[in-house]
């Protein structure tokens, strides 16, 4: 099963531009809400290689403030990616605020020790988005390097 491989301490993060935009997008057009969504690909020299992001619905009963996946869906999508050879890398979601790590975000990084690229959408002009990668390994925050392809 995808959730029970190993993870290691990631390196950085490789996504195409393609991919970057659309993920902007779902920041975008969710504000003043979190947006969210699933990263999925291979892991390639302790490099986390983005190959598809799946945008979800911000089913959480506050959603200006959390994000929450439904797990049925998050399930269905999980099982619909290991089909496609594809592997779980993480995921994504916006704050209207800083892209960093909210209280709330932390708990569930220490749970799910995959990447976590978070969103800036309180400046909904795509260049001017901020995205940043993190990934909570052995106790510790780590932010990890970005890379956008061409």
């Amino acid at each position: 099963m995808i959730l029970a491989m190993f993870v290691p301490l990631f390196e950085e993060v490789v996504l195409t531009k393609s991919l970057h935009c659309k993920m902007l997008e779902v920041a975008r057009k969710s504000y003043p809400l979190e947006g969210c969504g699933v990263l999925f690909g291979h892991i390639e020299n302790n490099k986390a290689v983005i190959r598809d992001v799946v945008e979800t619905e911000n089913s959480a009963e506050n959603p200006t403030v959390r994000f929450y996946i439904d797990p049925e869906l998050f399930y269905a999508i999980l099982i619909s990616a290991e089909e496609s050879g594809l592997e779980f890398l993480g995921i994504f979601h916006s704050h209207p605020a800083q892209p960093n790590p909210s209280p709330w975000d932390l708990e569930y990084m220490k749970l799910h020790q995959n990447v976590w690229i978070i969103i800036q959408s309180l400046n909904r002009e795509q260049e001017k988005m901020n995205m940043k990668a993190f990934q909570w390994y052995n106790e510790n925050l780590f932010d990890i390097k970005l890379k956008i392809t061409y």
